[in-house]
């Protein structure tokens, strides 16, 4: 009797990859989610853009999903926006905050997780301290007080440091410093180098695709930020960022129906703030991915 062969084929790595029927099925399973949470992702940002390409005044009249532009295809909502120059001044101003979020709390992470990632007495003690705030936060309230107590609240370090960086950043600088190999680190002490020179010139370069991660969150975060400007600068809009002023516009452009004279392309301001204030963000992301996946699968091997 002939026996069945079975299909043995080489993965990428060299190895033998097999797969069965369960696992065929869970792959398909996985495919699909992820298609599903691709498309829920894509589809809003799609209707938003295609929407501020749209007439307004046939937008409005229009119910449900917009794939594609509604009436003739017009540019007054993106003229309407650009005439306000405070676009502009919110661009800057979030630019700055991006800036400054990224820098400082990428120093902090750096030392952070420099000092918890070494065989001290207080690693323990001092680890568990930052993992107590990333489960227990004290709120807004507190939070208030205190940057009212150092004199921060109306400046921009408000907007700055109290979220530059946070405990999860900090728990996978840890990390990162601890996936460089020790003998690395040893061989630039027996070479004369202190803390700082091992920090930045021998451990965070072969790291840094950990540090990137953080980075990238952090300006993602801060571009997306308007509550806590609202919070500490709510009248001084010479420092309000992209965001609030996106708040703002669509505030002012909700009455233009009480007109005596609407201009429909009003109603576009609202999808046109929103596509000015994405695209950079989605421009940005793919220069950033090939590194983004390395640091994420480095901290899954490493976790």
């Amino acid at each position: 009797m002939q026996k069945k062969q079975k299909t043995i084929t080489l993965g990428h790595s060299g190895m033998v990859d097999t797969h069965t029927p369960i696992e065929k099925v869970v792959d398909a399973v996985i495919i699909f989610f992820m298609a599903l949470v691709a498309f829920a992702s894509v589809v809003p940002l799609w209707h938003t853009l295609v929407s501020s390409l749209s007439d307004g005044k046939t937008l409005m009249q229009h119910e449900g999903l917009v794939l594609f532009p509604v009436g003739k295809i017009n540019l007054e909502g993106y003229k309407l926006t650009f005439r306000d120059s405070s676009i502009m001044k919110g661009y800057l101003n979030t630019l700055l905050y991006v800036i400054g979020n990224v820098a400082i709390g990428t120093v902090l992470n750096v030392l952070g997780g420099y000092v918890l990632s070494r065989r001290t007495k207080l690693k323990s003690p001092l680890t568990a301290f930052v993992v107590f705030t990333m489960i227990f936060t004290g709120g807004t309230v507190p939070l208030y007080m205190v940057c009212r107590s150092l004199g921060m609240v109306g400046t921009r370090w408000a907007i700055i440091l109290p979220h530059c960086t946070n405990a999860s950043f900090i728990i996978m600088s840890v990390k990162a410093f601890e996936s460089v190999p020790k003998s690395t680190e040893e061989a630039a002490r027996i070479d004369g180098a202190g803390h700082f020179r091992v920090i930045f010139q021998v451990m965070f370069p072969q790291c840094f695709s950990f540090f990137l991660v953080t980075m990238v969150n952090t300006a993602i975060i801060a571009w997306n930020a308007w509550l806590s400007a609202a919070i500490y600068i709510p009248t001084d809009k010479g420092k309000w960022p992209l965001q609030l002023w996106i708040k703002e516009l669509v505030a002012n452009n909700a009455e233009f129906m009480n007109w005596s004279n609407p201009n429909y392309s009003r109603y576009l301001v609202q999808y046109c703030v929103i596509s000015i204030a994405t695209l950079p963000l989605i421009m940005a992301f793919p220069l950033f991915i090939k590194r983004l996946e390395k640091g994420m699968a480095q901290g899954a091997e490493k976790g």
